[in-house]
């Protein structure tokens, strides 16, 4: 019955961590530089807005969600990008697609270089991706000066930039893969004299942008067919909206075209029909009066 001895068991490399000064930084806990950058976003943008919340969590790792709703209620607290997003782009349910949260975030990353006139170092798919939130925090920080001092014409010169088809993102990987098709030689001819490269670079830019102007004057083609069809059956033309959205539209007016085409040819046939009927019906009366008018004579 004797009480047993109580015997603590050290780890001797917490020991010797302990012993050289080196102290384990506990799980989650924040170095200087992650403290500083969501300091610096929480004492600007977290006093423009109360929602939704600078939490330390959600800025020490921004998901799109909290993004997208700091870029909504800004909007709706200062005005500032105002008329930049769709319907569908201001409702987050809908962005599910990794490129509809690229193309958001891009937008919103280039109304803030436009209107500032400020080069900005931050890329929406490592937004996306959950990387480089220092440079996240750092356009959030942007975004909010912008907004403060940037809105009415100026918030309304860069939305009208946006939606023309500028954008501030960088276009790095696309560029190196141009250099890259530049510096290889042609796969099948050989390159005629020194001059060879430059023809076969410029043929392949010309071929592209035939392509380019082919497929535009389709695109216009099926506008214009989509909006005489509509206007033919007494509906107005689908709404001009942004190139993405004009081939949606463009299929939506054709539907209801031929939608419209085929009721209206199904009432031509019943109409016909009826009066196959009424003339029969007529002939038969006819028939029978003259057959009357016999007997009684």
């Amino acid at each position: 019955g004797a009480p047993r001895a109580r015997v603590r068991v050290r780890n001797p490399r917490a020991g010797r961590a302990h012993r050289r000064g080196v102290v384990p930084q506990k799980a989650g806990a924040m170095g200087d530089e992650e403290a500083a950058f969501i300091a610096a976003t929480q004492d600007t943008l977290g006093k423009l807005i109360s929602k939704p919340k600078m939490t330390d969590k959600y800025l020490k790792k921004p998901p799109f969600r909290f993004l997208h709703d700091i870029v909504m209620e800004v909007t709706r607290t200062t005005t500032f990008g105002q008329g930049l997003f769709s319907t569908e782009e201001s409702d987050a349910s809908k962005l599910s697609e990794k490129a509809a949260k690229v193309e958001f975030l891009n937008k919103a990353i280039s109304l803030v270089a436009f209107a500032t006139g400020e080069k900005l170092d931050v890329q929406a798919n490592k937004i996306v991706a959950g990387l480089e939130p220092d440079k996240t925090n750092a356009w959030l920080q942007k975004l909010s000066h912008a907004a403060s001092t940037c809105a009415g014409p100026k918030s309304d010169e860069a939305v009208q930039r946006v939606l023309s088809g500028e954008t501030a993102a960088p276009a790095k990987k696309e560029k190196k893969a141009k250099d890259k098709k530049e510096e290889a030689p042609p796969a099948e001819a050989p390159p005629a004299g020194e001059g060879g490269d430059a023809a076969a670079a410029e043929a392949e830019e010309k071929k592209k942008k035939d392509e380019a102007r082919r497929k535009k004057r389709d695109e216009e083609k099926k506008r214009k067919a989509a909006e005489e069809a509509a206007a033919a059956g007494g509906e107005a033309p689908p709404p001009a909206e942004d190139p993405a959205a004009g081939g949606a539209a463009d299929e939506e007016a054709a539907k209801k075209a031929k939608k419209e085409e085929e009721r209206k040819k199904r009432e031509e046939d019943k109409k016909k029909r009826e009066e196959r009927k009424k003339k029969e019906a007529d002939k038969e009366a006819a028939a029978a009066e003259e057959a009357r008018k016999q007997a009684e004579a």
